[in-house]
């Protein structure tokens, strides 16, 4: 497992180096990082010490929990507290389903939707900045589930992507299109994205 993180890992660096890959002619430059969920925490480990290499290589790097967004989205809510009494009361799925709308808001959608949060649009800003040699790591993709799915953002955001953004995709994948969410979603081969790792 260790040879193949690092195998991907200089994939990457191989991909973010190759200019006219990042060209605005080319698809986003979303690039989905693929890695056995098991090593979700040697992902985090090696976390450090691959951003000082990406910052040696001339890139500003953020990294961005998901994690942290998905909550950040949810406090705004203000609606945790009905969601846990709906657990208590047995009606988990309603909980659920209230906590995805919530979540899952685009903000592509008519105006009367745009008084709530929505993940796309907290995480918006940080995609569509166009600051010069800027690089976005998005890190805990397997929070969102049971939400949706990482193709969901891809949709929401799609043409909109101004900065190159690596996402550390917990699954499987199958040939040069297919990923597998979690190793436990149904195979989805339509990401528009460059994928990296995981063979």
């Amino acid at each position: 497992m260790s040879d193949d993180l690092e195998k991907a890992f200089s994939e990457l660096r191989h991909c973010l180096s190759n200019e006219n890959r990042l060209a605005p002619t080319h698809s986003d430059p979303f690039f989905n990082f693929v890695h056995d969920p098991g090593a979700t925490f040697e992902v985090h480990r090696r976390l450090p010490r691959w951003r000082a290499a990406l910052e040696k290589d001339g890139w500003s790097v953020l990294v961005q929990s998901l994690r942290e967004l998905t909550w950040r989205v949810v406090d705004a809510s203000g609606r945790w507290e009905d969601w846990l009494e709906l657990e208590e009361a047995g009606s988990y799925e309603d909980g659920n389903k209230s906590m995805r709308d919530v979540l899952r808001d685009d903000p592509r959608t008519p105006s009367s939707h745009e008084a709530r949060p929505g993940l796309a649009r907290t995480l918006g800003p940080y995609l569509e900045d166009e600051t010069p040699r800027r690089l976005l790591i998005l890190t805990d993709a397997a929070l969102l589930h049971p939400w949706f799915r990482v193709r969901t953002l891809e949709n929401w955001f799609h043409d909109r992507i101004r900065c190159p953004t690596v996402l550390f995709y917990p699954g499987r994948r199958r040939g040069q299109y297919g990923l597998h969410f979690l190793g436990c979603y149904p195979e989805n081969g339509n990401y528009r994205s460059t994928i990296v790792g995981g063979l």
